[in-house]
């Protein structure tokens, strides 16, 4: 069976995150399960046009992905040349099934009838969502400039776009189950036609380690160093704190050098590193997630799981679909840093606790985000569009 891929970016892109990371563990399972499984991805700062690693086919397109009303039209455009790029394959060796990465294949899925191909697209978030985001952290005169700017675009993405694709689909995938009910709530699409599948991750990537360095309690916040994953509300609330404590910060973004100046002594940045390397040379105690965003389904929550870390996190998006409060870690009701304090200093101050809930998050994760889990319900979801 062969399946092609859309999404905006790859791995092999820089600056990749959780979604492109969470596409190329999907694409290598599909292939290790015999799939055929050919990726399409605008060029952007990849050197080369085609690559095959680890048993999938790479389509590198030269093509601009502005997403403005005139795509479809535009011949340079994601939109015109990724479907030109699919149908020199497609006509040779025609595929059964499309993947979209959030609405990436939205050319396929205008065509869908006449290429005879099901679409299955996988949504990471919704247009409110990001929105809300955006309002929930512009703090200056730029970003309300942007906001004016961003209206017409978000308005275009509610009521067209992410309609669109959502409701043209055949089948669609949410990250989580507050994405779910978002576009349920958003497009009006039957909930029948939306399943829930968490991302995965591989287990055996992770270094087996039960137990800290001891000394200090040590602190980790790792993602991108900027406003909206709260790396000033994090450092706003451990300067309130005892320094009794370490607090490590793996990532790199457009904040770091800001957040570096208005860090305390024991704090300490460490760039940006893969989870399993920095775990390999420092084993944590609690991860810490004061992120500002709605956020879909954060991978980095799995990965903490999978270290066996409790989590202090902001009630936010899907973030209660890894995080179950009191049990492996701590909800915490969105921009109430004092609660947030008060919940951390609680698991400083209890190494038991942190043992038994982290032990708690690492069962829950083995038991529900695997990549052998994600791939076995991608799987029936593709046999069920299919039949």
């Amino acid at each position: 069976m062969r399946i092609a891929v859309f999404i905006k970016s790859t791995t092999f892109h820089k600056g990749y995150g959780g979604l492109e990371t969470q596409n190329r563990t999907l694409c290598e399972g599909l292939a290790k399960k015999g799939f055929d499984v050919t990726v399409f991805s605008p060029k952007g700062d990849v050197e080369f046009e085609e690559k095959e690693n680890e048993g999938v086919k790479y389509v590198f397109v030269n093509a601009h992905y502005k997403r403005y009303i005139f795509s479809a039209i535009d011949k340079e455009s994601w939109y015109k040349k990724s479907f030109g790029e699919f149908m020199k394959i497609h006509q040779k060796n025609p595929f059964d099934l499309v993947l979209s990465q959030s609405a990436s294949a939205e050319s396929i899925i205008d065509n869908k009838g006449s290429l005879g191909v099901k679409v299955i697209s996988v949504a990471h978030g919704t247009a409110a969502s990001e929105f809300m985001t955006f309002l929930k952290n512009a703090s200056s005169l730029k970003a309300f400039y942007w906001i004016l700017r961003n209206t017409q675009y978000f308005l275009r993405q509610f009521f067209g776009r992410q309609r669109k694709y959502i409701l043209h689909s055949d089948r669609v995938i949410a990250v989580s189950n507050f994405v779910k009910q978002a576009l349920i709530n958003e497009t009006f699409v039957s909930e029948d036609k939306v399943d829930v599948i968490h991302n995965g991750v591989d287990p055996k990537s992770f270094p087996v380690s039960s137990s800290s360095q001891g000394g200090k309690v040590s602190l980790l916040f790792l993602g991108r160093v900027e406003k909206s994953k709260g790396i000033f509300t994090i450092l706003d609330i451990v300067k309130t704190m005892k320094p009794d404590f370490y607090l490590y910060v793996v990532g790199d973004g457009p904040d770091i050098e800001k957040a570096r100046k208005s860090s305390p002594r024991n704090v300490v940045f460490h760039g940006r590193i893969s989870y399993p390397d920095f775990v390999r040379c420092i084993r944590p105690d609690i991860f810490v997630f004061p992120t500002q965003r709605i956020e879909g389904f954060p991978m980095v929550l799995v990965e903490s799981m999978f270290v066996g870390l409790p989590i202090v996190a902001f009630d936010l998006g899907g973030v209660c679909d890894a995080v179950e409060d009191g049990k492996t870690g701590y909800l915490v009701k969105a921009k109430d840093n004092s609660d947030f304090r008060k919940k951390l200093e609680d698991l400083m101050q209890n190494p038991e606790r942190r043992v038994e809930m982290g032990s708690n998050a690492k069962e829950k994760a083995l038991r529900e985000f695997t990549t052998d889990k994600m791939i076995e319900s991608y799987l029936k979801v593709i046999d069920e569009v299919l039949k």
